[in-house]
């Protein structure tokens, strides 16, 4: 049976308050994450990292496309028009990629941290152990899902939403069913994300590890293992896994286990950034300063 955990609103973003930094975001996260267990059960090659050059923001790799954005706190890029902003105090919100123009959609959602758009709909997680979704055409929401612990990543796959909560589990939210954990031991991840084949990814924070997890029988291995918190984690186009460990972000080979560096991030002191199609990365700088495009990333 799963627990309820009861909700509190903590001071990270919406566009009217600011994130004031790493490593207070950190803070915030590895606190909420506090009942970090391990249970990984295989690691794999040791890293081989060849460096390129560092990314500087702003110049041309790295520009600032929405300082009226604020900082959000998850980011779902859909296309190359378009990204979907959810804020911790409720608010979901539409970004025009190529004019900056925010839309609203709906507000009131509660405290957010996560999201992710599929087939019309973006499916918001909670702090307070709510999964919810939201018609980006009418604002028209339902809840999924309530009464689990806390909620961070969110990600579609199929007719399933899957979600990361407090417990280090994830957690299965099939359409017109009921939740399921389908993975524990996973420590404490802010995001979630999906190959085409269906193995989730995690980044656990908390000991440092990146995790493949076969969502339909609940084992995991290791990918990669990290001295410092991986924050963000992203399955890029290449079928390659993207992550940040502080300002660098890295990339690992699920199937060789090779593990590889992509660039630093220079001048912009984000938490995370969300990968499109198009091998752009998008992310909130700190003291809400808005949302940066870092072009091309994975090709680097």
């Amino acid at each position: 049976m799963m627990r309820s955990s009861t909700a509190t609103r903590l001071p990270l973003d919406r566009p009217a308050r600011s994130l004031t930094g790493r490593g207070r975001t950190l803070g915030v996260a590895l606190a909420l994450g506090a009942l970090l267990v391990s249970g990984a059960t295989m690691a794999v090659a040791a890293p081989a990292v060849a460096a390129t050059g560092d990314i500087t923001c702003p110049s041309t790799d790295c520009v600032r496309i929405a300082p009226a954005a604020g900082a959000p706190v998850a980011i779902a890029p859909v296309d190359a028009d378009t990204a979907y902003l959810a804020y911790s105090g409720g608010d979901l919100l539409k970004l025009d990629l190529a004019t900056g123009t925010l839309t609203g959609i709906t507000t009131g959602l509660g405290n957010l941290r996560g999201v992710a758009v599929a087939d019309g709909n973006a499916y918001i997680t909670a702090f307070d152990g709510t999964l919810q979704q939201v018609s980006l055409a009418t604002g028209a929401r339902r809840t999924l899902a309530a009464g689990l612990p806390s909620l961070f990543g969110v990600a579609r796959f199929g007719t399933t939403t899957y979600v990361t909560d407090g417990n280090g589990e994830i957690v299965a939210v099939p359409d017109g069913g009921t939740a399921r954990v389908v993975a524990t031991g996973l420590g404490f991840s802010y995001g979630l994300a999906f190959d085409k084949a269906g193995l989730a990814y995690t980044a656990d924070m908390g000991q440092g590890r990146i995790l493949q997890t076969n969502v339909a029988t609940g084992a995991t291995r290791v990918l990669a293992s990290e001295s410092y918190e991986p924050t963000s984690i992203s399955v890029g186009g290449d079928g390659l896994v993207y992550f940040m460990v502080g300002d660098e972000v890295k990339r690992v080979n699920a199937t060789t286990g090779v593990q590889s560096h992509v660039a630093n991030l220079r001048g912009i002191n984000g938490f995370s950034f969300s990968l499109a199609a198009s091998g752009d990365a998008y992310m909130a700088g700190g003291a809400g300063d808005g949302l940066w495009r870092i072009s091309g990333l994975t090709s680097r």
